[in-house]
């Protein structure tokens, strides 16, 4: 008899750890799961691509509408401008983005940290998710900007 108590508690404890495990894998499969999480819901159309193409590089890393819309629900026709908080949600501060591009500093030619506005330009000056990029600084420096920096991403 003093062997079945142990038993008994063991399988006990078993089913328990048998419960919680079953509920941990219903819960992550719930449908609370975040925008981010699911699957897209937005059927991206050839048509939808044209009208609002993304760059290239986002496109590679499989950035689609939802991560930076994701919550303006899912008719892209209502969706709004997202300012700098879409770009600097992936791309850090922009204090941040002055550093990492700190090596154009030396020609002064650093536009996430130029001499006329420092690291407070808006991102979409010169960078748009869905038109071309524009290097704004030839705008007036064109014989001084370096010819690396004259090509800017499509």
């Amino acid at each position: 008899m003093k062997r079945v108590f142990p038993i008994l508690g063991i399988f006990l404890f078993s089913i328990v750890l048998l419960c919680i495990s079953v509920q941990a894998v219903d819960n992550a499969m719930s449908p609370t799961t975040t925008a981010k999480e699911a699957t897209p819901v937005i059927e991206v159309s050839k048509e939808l691509r044209d009208q609002y193409p993304i760059k290239s590089h986002h496109a590679k890393l499989s950035i689609d509408c939802i991560h930076c819309h994701d919550d303006q629900g899912r008719v892209p026709a209502k969706f709004e401008y997202i300012g700098d908080k879409g770009c600097l949600s992936c791309h850090g501060s922009k204090e941040k983005m002055a550093k990492r591009t700190g090596f154009m500093d030396m020609f002064h030619t650093n536009p996430h940290n130029s001499y006329h506005d420092g690291p407070t330009l808006s991102c979409d000056e010169c960078h748009k998710e869905h038109e071309p990029s524009q290097n704004r600084c030839m705008e007036c420096h064109e014989k001084e900007v370096p010819n690396w920096m004259k090509k800017v991403m499509p």
